[in-house]
């Protein structure tokens, strides 16, 4: 194998993994887009539930029908759509997750497949007597290679990793909705009257 087919072989490589990055970058931007539709649609409809909320207050005609505009129930609409929000963040961010998973596993795969082609392509052709160098460039690359497994295992640990972060963020967040609920519900108002 000369020096010109040996570059070709490297660049085919690197062409591949910058293959792979573009890809990884569309899908970062895919998800960022669906991120900040997500982001416009629920401050759309909280400003406007604001607004009608505020809308309403200003026209109560007494203390009493503040007091019914601020009940249980306007708390649990309220609840509602920041879990439903919460679900759909979470959502595309395991979306994200899967898709960049599966472009990391696919990217290593190949990387791994291209560069044990292109070392048994060098060790066939390599001169007579070259052995002891052909063996210190294979277990150089196979530790190379177990890097890239390294890699492959850590990235899936980090984003199970994350997957459970958001998981217990959105548990928090239910728990806390609940708490209030709980504290706003008149016979929990009324045992505390009586104590």
């Amino acid at each position: 194998m000369n020096q010109d087919q040996i570059t070709a072989k490297l660049s085919q490589i690197q062409s591949k993994g910058l293959e792979s990055t573009f890809s990884l970058s569309e899908a970062a931007l895919e998800n960022a887009e669906k991120l900040a539709a997500l982001n416009y649609a629920a401050s759309k409809e909280a400003l406007v539930n604001a607004q009608d909320n505020f809308q309403a207050v200003l026209t109560a005609k007494d203390p009493k029908q503040v007091t019914e505009l601020m009940s249980v129930e306007a708390l649990q609409e309220v609840s509602d759509l920041a879990t439903d929000y919460q679900r759909k963040v979470t959502q595309v961010l395991r979306d994200s997750n899967k898709e960049f998973a599966s472009v990391v596993d696919a990217s290593i795969d190949e990387i791994q497949s291209s560069v044990q082609d292109w070392m048994n392509t060098l060790a066939s052709n390599a001169p007579a007597g070259s052995d002891v160098f052909v063996s210190a460039f294979k277990t150089s690359y196979g530790s190379m290679l177990q890097g890239f497994e390294q890699f492959r295992a850590a990235s899936k640990e980090a984003l199970a990793t994350a997957e459970k972060s958001a998981d217990q963020a959105m548990d928090t967040v239910k728990g806390q909705i609940n708490q209030v609920k709980k504290a706003s519900t008149p016979a929990s108002r009324g045992r505390k009257a009586a104590k």
